[in-house]
């Protein structure tokens, strides 16, 4: 009686077992990695730097633990300092950059390390850029003595040209 208890147990729990769970492909194969940077290489060539990003984010979510995943880290940094592309910022490069030179093994740290200083120097670039030019007191009267000195003028064309436009008394 026990040994059919055991049994019957082991069938419902073999029955309830179900397949293993899917796993997420944590290697991409080569040619995986190739087929992607060939059509990021189309959609960047036809400046569609944002379907290029989602493309290269996609590998990286697709593929986590792979090295290309940490390459596509890379190529996402060096195509948001691209001054062609409308969707990147220097901001977003640098944290991209970030992320690819905390990764270790990051086969190429001296090339990011570099692009990190040019993604701050371009983000301090665009700051001051985005400050307005301080005008000084001097050159505020300057600028209101000129506007007076133009009104003054337009006042004395308008004079002549309604005394040049009265009729002569014969």
């Amino acid at each position: 009686m026990t040994m059919r208890r055991l049994l019957a147990a082991s069938v419902l729990l073999t029955a309830c077992h179900s397949a293993s769970p899917a796993t997420v492909p944590s290697q991409a194969s080569r040619a995986d990695w190739t087929a992607y940077q060939l059509q990021v290489a189309q959609e960047t060539g036809a400046g569609r730097y944002g379907v290029a990003d989602k493309l290269l984010a996609e590998f990286a979510t697709k593929y986590p633990a792979s090295p290309e995943a940490v390459d596509a880290m890379y190529w996402r940094a060096l195509y948001k300092l691209d001054p062609a592309n409308q969707t990147g910022s220097p901001h977003d490069a640098a944290a991209l950059l970030d992320g690819y030179l905390a990764t270790p093994n990051a086969p190429r740290r001296t090339e990011a390390a570099l692009l990190r200083r040019v993604a701050a120097a371009l983000e301090v670039r665009q700051a001051a850029a985005a400050v307005p030019p301080k005008t000084d007191q001097a050159t505020t009267d300057e600028l209101t003595r000129l506007k007076d000195e133009l009104a003054k003028a337009n006042a004395e064309l308008e004079r002549i040209k309604r005394r040049l436009a009265q009729p002569t008394k014969p």
